[in-house]
């Protein structure tokens, strides 16, 4: 009968000895562990006290001061000596195994009974008292893997025996109970496909293939595709219950994967050697559903771990060269005489050329034509960026992002490129100290904007456009200034000739001498004269010199400066010929902050479907008020932008004004949303409302296509966030932002990151939003932790306390997660592991599985951080069986490099370096390039203390590589551990480098 123990914390006490399976265990264990790490004052006398009631409970007859039997003390503390078969968890598992026996030898009748038996012997949830206790977790999870495992043999055994009909009623209360479990699900499609119900076992499949398509990016794994090929071809063979077992786990083995010992001991022999392939892959991960999950093949071996970076790009990033550009026979030859004669000696210093003029004036053109004829001279490389200086205000570049196109360009990985704006340019710079390479930076504002993008070392040419004379970077940087001016007549005459022929010109001499007037020998004004007069060849050039003659004007912007007020003429003749929906069109594109803008967000601007923005964009293009410089892109001249915008207000309604605006920013909004998704599946989304008309957002379809989206539109988005923000589009603002975060964090944009959030932040508070003011607060806490800003914790708590108000626990528990990076990146791993425990419990309380198992695997890093390794494997495989439900490969990896950290402490180097090569592979998959160096790193320490020191070395100089790149204070472990190998035998550097702090949950 059972004993009534009494109060809560007793049983948790006595289920705590009950584990230990009649081992003793410590009193500071135990006081730590019934207190989740905060035991008070009383603790050990309570425990006593405990004790006492114990043994009376379980030992009623026992004299009052007589020596316990069962619950005995020694010199280690308590131990719980009660025999094996007065477990019911262990006779449930003793029938367990023996009902599988009995129908793997054919005893089907038997093997039903046999577990039927086992399963009468389970009553409600496993150690329920200890379900929140960390130290129970793990046994919490094993059992009711087994008890799984038996309702499976129990439906198998039903359509052995014929009793299919009852076989599909158990395979759909398990799969409803658990439906990512495949196993249950190839249990349901055999048993209605021998049934006769061969469409729903189609269904279901399709049902399921579904389901791990759309929350996580995964296709059933080869057991279950093999059960519906079988179902397809009417394969009876494959598909009759006597067949094999095969798809039916070992009680406690998870879903049928392969799994490493919890402890002790070496590596199994029958372990899988990942490195060839032979292996269904990790537990959970199944690398091998998906060709968006490596493969078994792909996870490397140690000696593949260990393999250099990909060597840098060598990027060729010139625009095209005009097949019109004429003239400039004096500046060229003068921007040819800076470099030494083909063959010379090298410069000593960097060469940089200042070509600087007004608006149209040709810059750029010259800049790209020059360094097309030099090119060669060049061979690692040329870099170009269009700075944006003389664009709106929120268009012009910073040097930050300037850098950080380089870097990528250069083919740096994401995750390679250091946090700080310094950093980042010293790693431009290191990376072209010893290549010869061309950089054009085009359009810049003035020397500061420059300055940090220019080379630190010779044989690099730096070609710079501006409307700034940049004296300052003539007088401290050396530059060779090149003042640009109009063309000559006989050069604006020339251009004409190469746009409309030589007959035409030729035949009417003086009209072209008044079109060359008109224009002021601006090489972008005579480009759309130019236009116009070839769209229509029979238009004299004398009536179409009169129509400029008659529309003379100016830009109200530049009304001091005489060229700029004869290029409004040209292109005030040229929209009044545009169609109306053409110039509509024109006019609503100065609405978009730039740089550049995409087709489907023209027509989301005009309102159209997109086939019928097409014919305008391209009418735009044909008169040359609009260039498309790359497929389905386009930009607006700064010129044409400001004309655009001038003629907006006169023209255009307010009201339609604001749609058009409100209309641009919901499609990036629904776009960003649909890749967003795609990118992070497991973050909290945001609700936008129903979609407006006029919107059609585009939607990528898988991992690759959503990054390939933000990596288009990311300037475009920075600038979005800002314009939505100054026109009170506040909703807009902030979940724009929110969603740009997944992105931007693992590209390492985190000053991005900061600068759209203190958009967002004061967005949401315009907005009396709690939820989103939290976010933003959220965002900023995990970007400043990053960058090492002391303003991290005060985000992170206010973010904490704003959940509060709004009663989101599971946001809480994020957010404490979010704290347990902070406080590791400070040492404090106590305080860290009090947080993660944290949010363990909170995560309970909102019901979230996934959320869950993030904050057991913080808890498992925790104690190994703490030299707890034993406790952490224990919680890492429960974690991981978590992990591979909810499919989240992120943590996966995080928890598998805590593994291989953990068997490392306790002297399994075997089963450790397995652990690694695991988490190496899906670090490299997801291109998680800091989290990869530093599991190479402690790879390397296993790789050391077996002996293997040429692997080691291996392992830590490309460890090393990316970790000095990051700005990573792990690098300087490294560094020592490869200084140690040089030094005499017993000298070696003793430093063990920390485990990666496990990802934020919230990314």
């Amino acid at each position: 009968m059972p004993l009534d123990l009494g109060p809560r914390m007793r049983r948790v006490l006595m289920i705590r000895l009950l584990l230990e399976e009649g081992r003793s265990v410590a009193m500071d264990r135990l006081c730590e562990d019934l207190w989740e790490g905060r035991p008070p004052a009383g603790a050990v006398s309570s425990v006593h006290a405990h004790i006492s009631r114990l043994r009376a409970a379980l030992e009623p007859d026992r004299r009052r001061r007589g020596r316990s039997r069962v619950l005995v003390s020694d010199p280690v503390g308590y131990a719980l000596r009660i025999p094996v078969e007065a477990r019911d968890s262990v006779r449930f598992e003793q029938a367990v195994a023996q009902g599988r026996r009995l129908l793997d030898e054919g005893s089907v009748a038997s093997a039903r009974r046999q577990i039927e038996t086992a399963l009468g012997l389970w009553r409600g949830a496993p150690l329920a008292d200890a379900d929140d206790r960390a130290f129970a977790l793990a046994e919490i999870a094993r059992l009711d893997e087994v008890r799984l495992a038996a309702q499976e043999i129990r439906a198998t055994a039903m359509a052995r025996a014929g009793q299919l009909e009852q076989a599909v009623v158990v395979a759909e209360e398990l799969t409803a109970g658990h439906p990512l479990r495949e196993t249950a699900w190839s249990l349901l499609i055999r048993a209605l496909y021998l049934s006769g119900r061969t469409a729903e076992a189609l269904q279901r499949y399709e049902a399921v293939r579904r389901l791990l398509a759309r929350d996580h990016g995964l296709e059933p794994g080869p057991a279950l595709r093999r059960i519906h090929l079988a179902v397809l071809r009417h394969d009876t063979s494959a598909l009759c219950p006597n067949a094999a077992p095969d798809s039916l786990p070992e009680p406690g083995d998870g879903a049928s994967a392969t799994r490493l010992p919890l402890t002790g001991g070496g590596v199994p022999d029958d372990l899988p050697d990942v490195a060839t392939g032979e292996t269904d892959g990790p537990p959970h991960d199944r690398p091998d559903t998906t060709d968006d999950v490596p493969r078994p093949q792909d996870v490397p071996s140690a000696a593949e771990a260990a393999a250099p970076p990909p060597a840098l790009t060598r990027p060729a990033q010139l625009p095209a060269d005009l097949p019109t550009f004429v003239g400039r026979r004096a500046e060229l030859d003068r921007a040819l005489a800076l470099l030494p004669e083909p063959g010379g000696h090298p410069a000593s210093t960097v060469v940089i050329s200042a070509i600087n003029g007004m608006g149209g004036v040709g810059k750029t053109t010259l800049a790209v034509h020059w360094a097309h004829r030099i090119a060669h001279r060049f061979p690692d490389g040329q870099l170009f960026v269009n700075l944006g200086g003389f664009g709106p205000e929120e268009s012009a570049m910073s040097p930050a992002e300037a850098v950080r196109g380089f870097l990528d360009a250069l083919g740096v990985a994401p995750q390679r490129i250091p946090a700080g704006f310094d950093a980042q340019t010293a790693l431009y710079r290191s990376l072209i100290a010893d290549k010869r390479m061309l950089i054009v930076l085009d359009n810049a504002r003035d020397a500061e904007q420059v300055r940090p993008l220019l080379p630190g070392a010779p044989h690099c040419l730096v070609i710079i456009t501006s409307r700034d004379q940049l004296r300052g970077l003539v007088a401290a940087s050396g530059a060779r200034p090149l003042a640009l001016g109009p063309l000559t007549a006989a050069e604006a005459r020339e251009a004409l000739a190469r746009r409309l022929g030589p007959d035409r010109v030729a035949a009417e001499p003086d009209a072209v001498q008044e079109i060359v007037t008109l224009c002021a020998k601006l090489p972008l004004a005579l480009a759309v004269v130019s236009a116009r007069a070839a769209a229509h060849p029979t238009f004299s050039l004398a009536s179409i010199a009169a129509v400029l003659r008659r529309t003379h004007g100016s830009l109200e912007g530049f009304r001091d400066m005489d060229a700029f007020s004869d290029a409004r003429t040209v292109f005030s003749w040229s929209y009044r010929v545009l169609t109306p929906p053409a110039a509509r069109l024109f006019r609503m594109l100065a609405l978009h902050p730039g740089p550049d803008v995409s087709e489907p967000v023209a027509a989301a601007l005009a309102g159209l479907p997109a086939r019928e923005a097409r014919p305008l964009l391209t009418e735009l293009t044909t008169a040359h008020l609009l260039t498309e410089h790359e497929p389905g892109r386009y930009v607006l001249h700064d010129l044409l932008r400001a004309y655009a915008a001038e003629l907006l207000d006169p023209n255009t309604p307010a009201e339609e004004q604001r749609a058009a605006l409100h209309r641009m920013c919901e499609h990036y909004l629904r776009s960003a949303r649909a890749a967003a998704r795609l990118i992070a599946p497991h973050r909290a989304d945001v609700d936008p409302g129903p979609l407006g008309a006029g919107v059609l957002p585009e939607e990528p379809v898988d991992h690759g296509q959503a990054v390939e989206w933000f990596t288009t539109e990311h300037k475009v988005l920075m600038a979005v966030v800002h314009l939505a923000g100054e026109t009170g589009l506040d909703s807009h603002a902030w979940q724009l932002a929110w969603l740009l975060q997944p992105y931007l964090e693992r590209r390492g944009y985190w000053h991005d990151q900061v600068t759209v959030q203190h958009t967002a932040l004061p967005a949401a508070e315009r907005r009396g939003d709690l939820a989103s003011r939290a976010r933003a607060h959220e965002c900023l806490g995990a970007a400043y932790t990053q960058l090492g800003h002391a303003d991290a914790r005060s985000h992170i708590d206010r973010a904490f306390e704003l959940y509060g108000k709004l009663g989101d626990t599971a946001a809480q528990a994020g957010v404490c997660l979010l704290l347990v990076m902070a406080l590791h990146r400070k040492g404090d791993n106590r305080q860290a592991r009090d947080h993660a425990q944290r949010a363990l419990a909170l995560y309970r309380a909102a019901g979230d599985r996934a959320g869950t198992a993030q904050s057991i695997s913080a808890i498992a890093w925790c104690h190994t951080m703490l030299g707890d390794h034993r406790r952490a494997v224990a919680l890492c495989w429960y974690a991981l069986t978590l992990h591979g439900e909810v499919g989240n490969l992120r943590w996966q990896a995080a928890t598998w490099n805590t593994l291989g950290y953990a068997h490392h402490g306790l002297g399994d180097d075997r089963t450790a370096t397995t652990c690694y090569r695991y988490a190496i592979g899906l670090f490299r998959h997801l291109q998680d390039t800091p989290n990869e160096a530093g599991t190479l790193a402690r790879l390397g320490d296993v790789l050391h203390s077996t002996g293997e020191t040429a692997r080691a070395r291996t392992a830590w100089q490309h460890a090393l590589i990316t970790l000095e790149a990051l700005g990573r204070p792990e690098a300087d472990e490294v560094r020592a551990r490869l200084q140690g190998l040089d030094r005499p035998a017993g000298d070696e550097a003793g430093v063990r480098c920390d485990a990666s702090p496990p990802p934020h949950h919230r990314q």
